[in-house]
Parts: structure tokens; sequence; C-alpha cells
């Protein structure tokens, strides 16, 4: 949550200004992107997924099992393409202009080498499938990654390097006979190069300015010393591909150190194994916490320390299955929880501390150099800010100053915390004969959701992170519990669904946990979905969670407004989590109908499950122009305006060319919500079911390869046709305007470059 967006919700919270002004707030402070940042954002995106559009296209091209084309035609089709890749970038290297193109390219020139390298394996049988295949993959890319310096293509020869290992230690059994042996070596040997990696990358990445770090064009001016400014802010924490080659090193080092957990030899090689992990839970802590904090960082140690602690712990409890130990382990998850949530909210805080401190010193700077109407927003920030004393930051018990993946942290941890306590009161209820009567399991049910639920208040007052966790391990246990008792009683299929949901949303809205109402807006959704398919209507689905997700999200405090003031606060919370909550859901079943048509329905009859593409996208392009609707009525941009039905044809564009493309649509509408509401955690998880939507579309069993071919094409080749009547339309004229009155203004665009 940046700056803007932290003084608009402290004031939501403390009443400072009315609901009514909210909007305009978060407008005058930049929490809504600019139409300059706009164009940049459209510029990048149809851009990046255009291009790499076109380069899968062709990968899917030539994976097609063609029977009429020859392997002479073939490598001509791919060589082909290499080369006028390859043409492509040194023409626009000559005329040094347009760096992010450039890179582009040379990505496309890799996948297309990747390519190239699987056709010849295929051809002449060279047994492409092992680690020879990556080998040369990433051999043959590193100059054009040396020379790109870009962070995706970086990120590609790290995952080749990876594979490559991988591969190659699967077939090569060294001294070593034994598979426990075997199996540390590769482990070891994937935490080692992705621990040099990351650190690589702190040292190469994140030790340069912002200016280095991201994709600029060379043909843009420099920017203006409130640019650069605005640059410094967004460059607080590291770079994307930073965290990624974390997350691997945390998984690899993880594996290192739980994976002779259940090896009855000698202790050995677990003792080597535990030092290791905690001299790089070292490094980590002094990396991340005295040296830099990172919040983020700091998380992945937490999650690893909690995983190796629980399953050593689990090792030594579980041996006899008896009831104690599951409950010793639910009590030892909650403590570890806590005490890592605890750590990273004060981790969180002095990093904005750091970070408000820098503001303050490059303000002071500031003024000077910008005009008067940017000096009285940045008097109207502070006084924003200050109104209240140290602002919410100083108050360790703010919810919005919990970053998401604190948030993730504390809610997995729940989860498995209540699995833990679920096996105990199992074992306990087993020997008593209460589990063969559902009516009880209900009752049992009902008492532990009361107990959470007067859990969460107490703990509201009290502030304790400890009572919080267990209330939510108590909570979920006991709809557990519920749904047990829902199915095993008499009462008819689709209306224990509906009691079920009518008890969950209850829940939702009166317990006083973000991270609860989050897993209980999703467990409701679900319900909605299933209750859908069971009446033969799956195709609504995705339209009624796009327009929840559009409403809570764009409409948020247009619904406040129809709220009692003393329940702004709560209301708040139940709309942000039912916004993330549809968000999510609506991302994860755009592909489930797909797979389900070729299996069976919710209902599981021995019928098929058919399900109506036209309809279902239809429904969602309806929602999606709704949502670019409101979006352009936060600029008081007409309907029937030249940029609203630019708008409009492009909605509509999108959603026919994505019909059996699946998840691009739904994709994009969050993508988009996100970027209109500078919501950069929603940005990247719609980022990154995007990604894991191309991979899951390459094996999707319901079109051939060729007609996937095809359809990727003519979305790449209609996304690069928008950007380019996107460049033709403003690039002469609004943005060249633009870029004189960003320059001469403090409000400066968060983190994206102009028209390349």
């Amino acid at each position: 949550m940046n700056q803007p967006q932290r003084t608009t919700e402290h004031s939501l919270k403390h009443d400072t200004s009315p609901i009514e002004c909210a909007d305009h707030t978060a407008a005058y402070l930049d929490v809504y992107p600019t139409k300059q940042t706009w164009l940049a954002f459209f510029d990048k995106t149809l851009l990046v997924i255009g291009s790499v559009a076109l380069a899968l296209a062709l990968v899917f091209f030539i994976a097609y099992n063609w029977l009429d084309m020859g392997k002479m035609g073939k490598f001509a089709l791919v060589e082909g393409a290499l080369v006028i890749t390859i043409t492509l970038y040194v023409g626009l290297c000559a005329r040094r202009k347009f760096l992010l193109i450039r890179q582009l390219l040379l990505l496309i020139a890799s996948i297309i080498t990747g390519s190239l390298l699987a056709l010849f394996g295929q051809t002449y049988q060279t047994g492409a499938d092992t680690w020879q295949l990556f080998f040369v993959w990433a051999l043959l890319i590193t100059p054009w990654v040396m020379i790109a310096r870009f962070p995706a293509l970086w990120l590609l020869w790290l995952g080749l390097l990876n594979a490559c290992l991988l591969s190659y230690l699967d077939v090569t059994g060294f001294l070593f006979n034994d598979n426990v042996y075997q199996g540390v070596i590769e482990i070891g040997a994937l935490a080692a190069i992705n621990f040099v990696a990351l650190n690589l990358w702190l040292f190469f990445i994140d030790h340069k300015s912002p200016s280095q770090t991201t994709s600029v064009n060379a043909d843009i001016d420099t920017p203006s010393p409130t640019a650069a400014h605005t640059q410094n802010q967004t460059r607080a924490g590291l770079h994307w591909s930073t965290y990624v080659v974390g997350l691997l090193s945390t998984y690899a080092i993880t594996h290192l150190a739980i994976f002779t957990i259940f090896d009855n030899g000698n202790f050995t090689i677990p003792i080597i194994l535990l030092s290791l992990w905690i001299i790089w839970c070292g490094f980590m802590v002094w990396r991340f916490y005295r040296y830099r904090v990172d919040v983020l960082m700091l998380t992945y140690v937490s999650g690893s320390a909690i995983i190796v602690v629980m399953f050593w712990a689990s090792r030594l409890l579980l041996e006899n299955a008896n009831s104690s130990g599951f409950l010793v382990l639910a009590l030892l998850l909650v403590g570890m929880s806590s005490v890592a949530v605890v750590w990273l909210r004060k981790a969180a805080r002095l990093s904005h501390k750091r970070t408000m401190t820098s503001d303050m010193v490059n303000e002071s700077v500031e003024v000077n150099a910008t005009d008067r109407s940017a000096t009285s927003k940045s008097k109207i920030n502070k006084r924003a800010i200050d109104k209240n004393g140290e602002t919410s930051l100083s108050n360790s018990n703010d919810q919005e100053d919990t970053p998401w993946f604190v948030h993730v942290l504390f809610g997995f941890s729940g989860l498995l915390a209540s699995l833990f306590f679920i096996g105990f009161l199992t074992l306990i209820l087993e020997s008593t004969g209460a589990l063969d009567n559902a009516m009880m399991i209900g009752m049992i049910g009902l008492l532990l959701n009361a107990c959470g639920f007067l859990l969460f208040k107490y703990e509201h007052r009290r502030h304790s992170m400890f009572l919080s966790s267990l209330a939510f391990m108590i909570s979920v246990a006991g709809q557990s519990y519920v749904v047990y008792s829902l199915i095993e009683s008499s009462i008819s299929h689709p209306l224990d669904v509906w009691v079920f949901l009518l008890l969950q949303s209850a829940l939702t809205l009166i317990v006083p946990s973000f991270m609860y109402r989050l897993i209980g807006s999703l467990t409701v959704f679900g319900c909605v979905v299933f209750l859908l398919s069971y009446y033969a209507l799956p195709e609504i689905s995705l339209g009624l969670l796009a327009l929840i997700a559009i409403v809570s999200h764009l409409q948020r405090y247009r619904l406040l407004q129809h709220i009692p003031v003393r329940w702004h606060l709560a209301s708040s919370e139940v709309i942000k989590a039912i916004g993330y909550a549809s968000a999510l859901m609506l991302l994860c079943i755009s592909v489930y109908f797909i797979v389900d048509e070729y299996r069976y329905g919710f209902d599981n009859n021995d019928g098929l499950f058919r399900y109506h593409y036209y309809w279902a996208q239809g429904l969602l392009t309806l929602a999606s122009l709704y949502a670019a609707y409101l979006i352009l009525k936060r600029y008081r941009i007409q309907w029937h305006s030249a940029v609203g039905l630019i708008t409009g044809s492009a909605v509509i564009v999108l959603g026919i060319v994505s019909t059996y493309v699946t998840g691009l649509l739904a994709t994009s509408l969050i993508i988009i919500i996100a970027m209109a509401n500078s919501k950069r955690t929603l940005l990247g998880i719609g980022v990154f079911a995007l990604v894991c939507y191309v991979f899951w579309y390459y094996y999707q069993l319901n079109t051939s390869l060729l007609v996937k071919s095809v359809s990727v094409l003519v979305v790449g080749i209609v996304l690069l046709l928008l950007r380019w009547i996107l460049v033709k339309r403003y690039s002469a004229h609004d943005l060249s305007a633009s870029g004189a009155r960003i320059q001469h203004n403090a409000s400066q665009v968060d983190s994206e470059e102009p028209l390349s």
C-alpha cells in the first residue's frame, strides 16, 4: 500500500473526511492513475503480451503434429522467424531507440531458439527431453541474456539452468547407489545455485538506480527531479524478479532441510543439512532486516522456519498418532505464526518509518522545484497524515499496516493448525462415539464457531495475535465439522449447501478478522458457483463474479455512502474481502468449466456437463464493458466520445477473440481493475494467473495445437494493432503535451513509462 492509499484509508478509518469525498481525495492524492499513466500502461502491456503471444503462436504451430509439412519446411519456418527477429533487433539497435522492444525481441528469439532445439530433437530423436536440451538452450541464449539485461530473460535463463541441473542429476548416479544421498545432492545443488543467483540478483539488479533496473526507452527525455523522486519511491522495495529468485532459494533450502526427516539412518546428514539451513536463515535475517528491511523476504524466512520446525516436530510427536501430539502441534503452529506476524509487522513499521523519513527529506527539496499547486498538495497530504498524531503507521494493530503476504502466512498457518486441531478433536470424539451422530457433530461445530467468534471479539479489544490465531484455528475447525454434519445428515443435497451458504455468509459479516472474511467469502462464492452449476446455469458464474469484483473494487466508496457511519470501518473490511475473494474465484473458475465439460459436472451425475462458451463469454464481456464505463466515468469521459468508443470496441474485440483462449478476458479484467485502484497485490495476482493460463492452455485437450496457435496468433495481432492505434492516436499530440505538464507538475506516474 503506497503512502496516498495509506492516507485515504487512514482518513476513512478515523472519519477525518466525509465518505462522499473519498473518490475525490483518492484522485487528488494520485491513488487513481492519471490519463498519462493509463496510456503508458496500455502501451507496455499491449506490447509485451502481443509480442509474447506471437512467439507462443509459433511454438504451438511447430508443436502441432503435422503430417503434410516436411522437416525442412518446419526448420525453415522456425529459422526464418529467428532470423527476422534478430534482424529487427539489429535494426533497432542501429537507431538506438525503443529499448523495451529490443529486449522483447531478444526474449522472443530465446523462446524461438528453444522451439528450434525441441524440433531438432523431435525430428532426429536425439533425446531432447533430457538435460542436453536445457543445457544447449541456456548456452545458446547466454549472449542475448547478457546483452539484453532484461529481468524476464534472466529468469528464463535461470529456469533453464535449474531444469538442466535436475535432469542431469536424475540420470547421473555419481558414486552413490543410495537414493537418499542422490536426492540430497540434487536438492543441495539446487539450493546452492539459487542462493548464488539471489546474491547476484541483489548485486547486479538491486544495487542499481531505478532508471537502470526498469526498461526505459532510450529516446525518452531525462526525467525531472520530481519524476526521479517518484521512481525512488517505487524502488523502495526490491525488483520483482529478485522476489522470484528469493522464492526459489527459499523452496530449495527448505526442501533440503526436511529431505531426510523420515530417514532412520545416521544423524550426520540431517545435522549438516539443518546447519546449512540455519546459516541461510542467518544470512537472510542479516541481509533483509539488519542491512536493509524487506518484509517479503523476511516472510519467506518465517515461512521456511515454520515449515522446518513443524516437520521435525511432527516427526517426533506423531509417531504413535496420539491426540496430545496433534494438540501440541496445533498450539505450536499457532504460537510460531503469531510470533512471526508480530515480528513482520514490526519490520513493516520500521520500513515505513524509513520510507516516510526519506520522503519528508525529498519533499523539502522538491518544494523549490515544483509549482504552488504541488506544494499545496504535499501540505494537504502531510496534514492528513499528521492529523491524529503519528498516523496509522504507529498503530501496530491496524490491518492496513499488515502486508498482504503476512496475511497469507497467517491464513495458511491458521488452516494448517485447524487440521491438527481437527485431528485432535476427532481422536477424542471417536473414543466417545459422538462421530456416529450427525446432529452431535453439527452441534460441536456450532459450539466451536461460537467460541471462535467470542475469541475474535475479545482479541479485537486486547490486540493479541496469539488469540487471533487461536480463534481462527477454532473457527475453521468448527466450519469443517458443520460441513461434515451437513453431508452426513438426511438433508437433501442442494438444501445442505444453502444452509451452509447462509451460515458462512453470516459469519463472514460478523467475524472481525480480514483473513477469516476472505476465506469465508471464497467459501460463499464456491457455494454460489456450485448451486448455479447444480441448477444448470454455470454460464452465469463468470459474469456474476466479475460484476461483484467490479462493484466491490470500483464502487467501494459509493457503497459505503449507503451505510451508517459507525459501520464504515467494518463494512470497508467486508467489501475489501469480498472484492479479493470474487477476483480469486473468478480467476479459478474461468478455466474450471472448460475442463469439467469433458468430465462431469458438480453434481457428479452420469450425464456430461455442458457449458455454453458464448453465453458465458458474452456475460463476462458485458461486465467488462461496465468496468470500462465506471473507469471512464472517473475521468469524466463520455461513453459516446472517441475515447469511450475506442475503449468499448477494444473490450468487445478482446471478448470475441478470447472466447476459446481460456482465462484471457478474466485476467485482463482483474489487471485493469487493479491498475484503476493502484492495487499492486491484485495486479500481481492477475499477472501470475495470466502466466499460469499460458502454460495450462498449451496442455488443454479440448482443442488441437493448431487451433490454439491460430487463436493466440489472432490475439497477438489484435493486441499489437490496438497498441499501434494507441500510439498513432495519442503519441503525437496528447503525450507530447502531457509530457511537458508532467515535468512541470509534482504528481507523477507511479512506476510507469511514456510510450516508446
